[in-house]
């Protein structure tokens, strides 16, 4: 029998012995090879983020689940919490908690530019050398960009084309647009001949709503800007009053749209008459529907589908570029906030954006971005993609969102005419212009 002494002696050395194997290398990476510093923080993170593409289980947050767990793994006291936000209401939760100060560390707002310019982000220029800048794709550095400093870690981009039902077009004997390319006519053209409305059958219809920006394509087809590069509201002009009357007259003149619900349906039924029904022959999708009727296409339910630009009018549609990456808000631990960037950096590296073919987007490194073609649709969207515009960069850009898109839906209804609509949008929003000045 060993002495109380002798055994604290043995317990003490066995401890010892322990922590020397492990921290010399029994599994476990040393400080350095981990790019941590002696005095790394440790604690909590929080964030808040979105559902993405769906895993083997169906579950839309899989994927940021995964990296929560690889990252927490390699960094031994650090603890990432989600808080899942849903897309019907999640920005408004993000806005509300950033006014009152009780925002997450880290959520999907860096290239959000309300976000950036009221002053909840942190510039996170110090975490990219020069030589990373250079694998990027310009417009995602430049969407994350204000006053020439970074305030978003860009993670993918994206944008709409004009999604054609192929069976439907040619069992009515209309030309789906070589090249992908057609003027305003040769659109008309062929919603004339593919819409049915005793049969309850339309040629086209879209989703309109704040933050979707299937309709702006069209807003832009006679050479009209939205806003200025001064940040001025400029869609009120001939060219845009011109754009928006032809869209009315989708309905008014030529009913090749259904005339009650001309952008006024959700979005799941819209989607479900184009993909599902097959009541409406296009529809304006961003590149995640190529995948979805893709496979519903091969297992027999789908139909054959091709993609085309925006209709050339007077000038030629200008589609948003949207771009979506990961800001910190604002810390107050340098430490925490080199440990956010790290995650962030992690999720969103190069390697990271092969995953996005699950999600139907474009990466916004160069040489990804470039991988993600190979698929002639793919290719296609990056066509339409590269004539797109980086979505402006002004304050209060929820509520100028909201008050267009209403005066726009009024225009489609025929409760105002397009003139009108536009004149009272850009009253309304010049008033809120004002109030950010």
């Amino acid at each position: 029998m060993f002495c109380r002494p002798t055994i604290l002696f043995l317990c003490t050395i066995l401890v010892i012995a322990t922590a020397l194997i492990c921290f010399s290398g029994c599994g476990v990476e040393n400080k350095e090879d981990k790019g941590l510093s002696e005095d790394m923080w440790q604690g909590v993170i929080t964030l808040w983020d979105f559902p993405r593409w769906p895993d083997e289980n169906g579950n839309r947050f899989g994927w940021i689940e995964r990296k929560i767990s690889e990252f927490e793994k390699s960094h031994p006291g650090v603890f990432i919490q989600l808080r899942p936000l849903k897309w019907e209401y999640g920005h408004i939760e993000l806005r509300a908690a950033a006014a009152a100060g009780t925002y997450p560390d880290v959520a999907p707002i860096g290239a959000d530019y309300d976000f950036i310019a009221k002053g909840y982000l942190e510039a996170i220029d110090e975490y990219f050398t020069p030589e990373e800048l250079e694998k990027y794709e310009p417009r995602a550095i430049e969407a994350v960009t204000y006053n020439e400093r970074m305030y978003g870690f860009p993670w993918f981009i994206t944008t709409y084309g004009l999604f054609i039902n192929r069976e439907i077009f040619e069992a009515k004997n209309a030309q789906v647009p070589e090249n992908g390319e057609w003027t305003y006519d040769e659109f008309v053209s062929a919603l004339q001949k593919v819409a049915d409305q005793d049969r309850g059958n339309y040629g086209f219809n879209l989703f309109l709503s704040p933050g979707s920006f299937q309709v702006w394509g069209f807003l832009t087809m006679d050479g009209a800007e939205i806003f200025d590069k001064e940040g001025n509201f400029v869609l009120n002009s001939p060219e845009g009053v011109s754009a928006l009357t032809k869209l009315v007259d989708l309905a008014t003149k030529y009913q090749v749209v259904p005339l009650e619900e001309f952008g006024n349906l959700e979005e799941t039924r819209v989607w479900s008459d184009f993909c599902e029904k097959q009541k409406i022959a296009v529809y304006p999708a961003g590149p995640w529907a190529i995948k979805v009727l893709s496979d519903k296409n091969k297992s027999g339910e789908g139909f054959e589908f091709d993609i085309a630009h925006y209709p050339k009018g007077e000038g030629e549609g200008t589609p948003f570029a949207l771009v979506s990456g990961y800001g910190i808000f604002k810390q107050e631990d340098e430490k925490k906030k080199d440990l956010c960037a790290k995650f962030l950096k992690y999720i969103t590296s190069e390697e990271e954006q092969k995953e996005l073919a699950n999600y139907g987007v474009f990466p916004v490194y160069k040489r990804a971005l470039e991988e993600s073609i190979e698929n002639p649709l793919m290719k296609r969207m990056k066509e339409i993609l590269d004539t797109a515009q980086n979505q402006p960069k002004i304050k209060n850009w929820h509520k100028i969102d909201e008050e267009l898109t209403s005066q726009i839906r009024l225009a489609l209804l025929s409760q105002k005419t397009p003139s009108e609509a536009l004149e009272d949008a850009e009253k309304a929003i010049n008033a809120i212009l004002s109030e950010t000045n």
